[in-house]
């Protein structure tokens, strides 16, 4: 009979080192899911400024690119003129549909954070 009462013992100190086994690690896992969404929202915060420096640093350039394609517009013949025209408008629309589709990209990662 002690025999059988040391086995269920042994048995239950098994079974609560298990349980015990299974919370830590519950724990853990929850620790590192917060560490982790901590570290992105500081990435996504890292990355919204630096593509706002990066927007600011270019703005004066494509300012002079604007300028210098103008000038270059005014001195193209009528059929060239139109075809630039048209072709510069079309790089100003994608160019303003790549930054809608990448603010509403940040704007729902960081949402999700």
């Amino acid at each position: 009979m002690d025999l059988a009462k040391t086995l269920k013992d042994a048995a239950y100190i098994t079974v609560g080192f298990g349980v015990l086994a299974f919370q830590k690690a519950q724990v853990r896992r929850r620790e590192l899911e917060k560490q982790f969404e901590e570290q992105a929202t500081d990435l996504r915060t890292q990355f919204a400024k630096v593509a706002d420096e990066v927007e600011e640093r270019i703005e004066p350039l494509v300012g002079a690119v604007e300028t210098s394609l103008d000038q270059l517009e005014e001195r193209l013949p009528e059929q060239a003129r139109e075809a630039f025209k048209s072709a510069r408008t079309a790089a100003k629309e994608a160019g303003e549909v790549l930054r809608t589709r990448l603010a509403q990209n940040a704007t729902a990662n960081g949402a999700a954070a």
